[in-house]
């Protein structure tokens, strides 16, 4: 008998485990992938109020504005009980780590947002590390390439998990009266992201492959209610090339002056749609560009020059690294050109690029907009008159745009202790869900960007929470 399984090995299921064996339980973590740490080794940081890193800093956050902002966010769609219990035990949850020997390497905003995210020095992988070091050492069991197949129940309570080895295929059963689902999600099962929009071909997951939306799937056949699906995190725009997968873009600059320098998006029209500066909140650009059937990146030769020799037009504040220039924009145009990329066109006039890639409003659309740039207003949509760059002056470029996923949210509804509700908004006895299984609580129809680091902080949170109920049984 083991007094707790926990259903993967990410952050989420790391910071669960450990809290377990420091409240003196039997755990054992269940990964069905080769390695451990999911989806936690690719995030920037964790949301924090009230941290010793931001006492220190001298930020101040007033919980009740912070809360009233996000539930407005969301239209109300999150739940104000689980979103305050977050705020609230988010800082101690930060220093938790800390202490653990998790490094941080600042505390302050992203893009236009709360001063919530605690970045960890090194990444996410350098902090996972440290988890991983830190359960082994207190004695969490590991078994990996191992996938649970069924909960086992018992007059309605959880009694065990039925294994299966991926390697051998061979099956075995674990009693417990404690399963936690930390699976991760369900951003990696096209079938479930289907359902959440129409366009669903041109999202991207950037995701570590295994967030299929087991933990749900597994939850629902015991009687767990089928919650709202939550929100899509969305990257803001990304490289959409049908050739090679979404990370071998991640780094890219030409991604980078496609989505984050907010020169000129048109649609599959060639019709400009949006203000390109929406991309300060990375799920609203995201929102916005899966409102059109195609989507096109437009600028010209003058604006690699400028970003490659003089510098950015806006601040990068939603990518992965945030340069100077990008003084390999020309080289990378080049080769990709070079190599026949099937996301990116050039052509000597406008009216070659339209005719390239059948935009027929193409060049009435560049007209109006360089129009507004002279004129220094934005007065079709809006765009911050810093951002109105020009595109008049050849060879001019055009990069198809997609939408990356880093995770989806939610399929679960939870009460405060993180277990798992049934339709009649009970507990499931010995059923418990965290992280992304049951982030789904904490936002509305779009991701909370304006919240930094709130995806790794509630799965921080919720685990410990989780155990915290458990002990408390």
């Amino acid at each position: 008998m083991t007094d707790v399984v926990i259903v993967g090995g990410g952050l989420s299921g790391l910071v669960a485990a450990i809290a377990a064996r420091q409240a003196d339980l039997s755990c054992l973590v269940v990964e069905k992938g080769r390695s451990l740490g999911g989806d936690g080794n690719y995030v920037e940081g964790a949301m924090g109020v009230d941290s010793r890193l931001q006492q220190a800093a001298g930020i101040h956050i007033d919980r009740t504005q912070l809360l009233q902002d996000e539930l407005n966010y969301s239209h109300y769609e999150a739940s104000a009980p689980h979103l305050k219990q977050l705020i609230d035990h988010s800082g101690e949850t930060i220093d938790w780590l800390a202490d653990l020997g998790v490094k941080f390497s600042g505390v302050g905003a992203q893009g236009k947002s709360w001063p919530t995210i605690h970045a960890f020095a090194g990444g996410g992988h350098a902090a996972v590390e440290t988890l991983i070091a830190k359960a082994r050492e207190l004695g969490v069991q590991f078994v990996r390439s191992t996938s649970v197949q069924q909960l086992l129940m018992n007059d309605g309570k959880i009694s065990g998990v039925s294994l299966r080895d991926e390697v051998t295929g061979l099956t075995s059963e674990v009693a417990t009266q404690h399963v936690i689902f930390a699976t991760g999600g369900y951003v990696d099962n096209p079938e479930l992201i289907k359902q959440q929009t129409p366009l669903s071909d041109r999202l991207m997951s950037v995701s570590d492959g295994k967030s299929t939306g087991d933990g749900m799937q597994l939850a629902w056949s015991v009687g767990a209610m089928h919650d709202s699906m939550g929100a899509l995190q969305f990257g803001g725009g990304a490289i959409y090339d049908p050739m090679l997968p979404p990370f071998m873009h991640m780094a890219s600059q030409i991604g980078v002056a496609a989505t984050q320098e907010a020169i000129l998006w048109v649609n599959q029209a060639g019709e400009r749609f949006v203000n390109e500066d929406v991309n300060d909140n990375m799920c609203h650009a995201g929102n916005a560009l899966l409102g059109q059937a195609r989507t096109f990146a437009i600028f010209d030769a003058a604006a690699v020059k400028h970003l490659s020799e003089v510098g950015l037009y806006k601040a990068v504040g939603n990518s992965p690294f945030s340069p100077d220039t990008l003084d390999k924009l020309p080289e990378e145009l080049a080769g990709d050109l070079a190599a026949h990329r099937k996301y990116l066109a050039k052509a000597d006039t406008l009216a070659d690029l339209a005719e390239l890639l059948h935009l027929p409003k193409l060049v009435e659309s560049v007209d109006r907009y360089n129009q507004l740039v002279d004129e220094g207003v934005d007065s079709d949509f809006g765009k911050a008159a810093d951002y109105l760059t020009p595109v008049k002056t050849g060879p001019f470029y055009a990069v198809t745009l997609g939408v990356g996923m880093a995770c989806a949210l939610g399929g679960l509804r939870i009460d405060t202790d993180n277990a798992v509700l049934n339709p009649q908004g009970y507990p499931i006895p010995g059923l418990y869900a965290i992280g992304n299984d049951a982030a789904g609580m904490l936002v509305g129809d779009t991701y909370a960007v304006t919240l930094p680091g709130s995806t790794a902080g509630f799965a921080a949170f919720s685990g410990r929470n989780a155990i915290a109920a458990i002990t408390r049984e």
